[in-house]
């Protein structure tokens, strides 16, 4: 009976260390898995289109993949970096779903593609600490952002940062003859009374070179 108290101890005192620790165990394993999916992606190999995860890094991150993986192939568009907001994540192409938004970010509609005027992409800031595009308030007007694609890897600053209401759909405009941008929206402003955001921060950047 002692032995079993001491085990059941011991359980507990590890467990609380892990609750104690899990937004960072969460953002390690995170990272983790981002620069297996990014590596694989730019590597371009025809053979291994798919990322296997094992149990411990679907369960700890949330990420979800199908009985072959994660598709690098036909789902990923490229990446996004963001230095000044230590973000580095695999964006997916559209249609926006919940599984891809909790894999990375994404494009809104299957139809958007990188030689629109207005690129649109969206990804969540619940995730945890450092997660998506959860630090993404450290940005700032003037930054860098690099989207990589296996091709080229083009660059834009950022020109405007600002919030709107979930329903103020213009910032998604395409206007012709104009210089190609980012629109990059995540939710702002949590209301806990209703359990909803009831903002979106907008972060709008200019290409700048290819």
């Amino acid at each position: 009976m002692r032995i079993l108290i001491r085990l059941l101890g011991v359980l507990m005192i590890i467990a609380a260390i892990m609750l104690f620790f899990w937004q960072d165990i969460r953002e390690y394993f995170t990272d983790q898995v981002n620069e297996q999916i990014i590596t694989a992606y730019q590597a371009n190999d025809v053979e291994k289109e798919h990322v296997k995860l094992n149990p411990i890094e679907t369960f700890v991150t949330g990420i979800e993949q199908d009985t072959e993986g994660i598709n690098i192939g036909e789902d990923m568009a490229g990446v996004l970096e963001i230095a000044s907001a230590d973000i580095l994540e695999p964006v997916y192409l559209g249609p926006l779903t919940e599984e891809k938004m909790r894999n990375g970010v994404g494009f809104l509609e299957e139809t958007d593609n990188l030689d629109m005027q207005n690129i649109p992409i969206a990804g969540h800031r619940v995730e945890g600490a450092g997660i998506r595009f959860n630090y993404i308030d450290r940005a700032s007007v003037g930054d860098e952002i690099k989207f990589i694609t296996r091709d080229e890897t083009r660059v834009y600053e950022i020109k405007e940062i600002f919030e709107v209401d979930p329903s103020e759909v213009s910032v998604l405009d395409q206007t012709e003859g104009a210089t190609q941008e980012l629109t990059l929206i995540t939710c702002e402003e949590y209301n806990p009374e209703t359990l909803l955001f009831e903002k979106r921060l907008i972060v709008k950047a200019e290409l700048v070179s290819t």
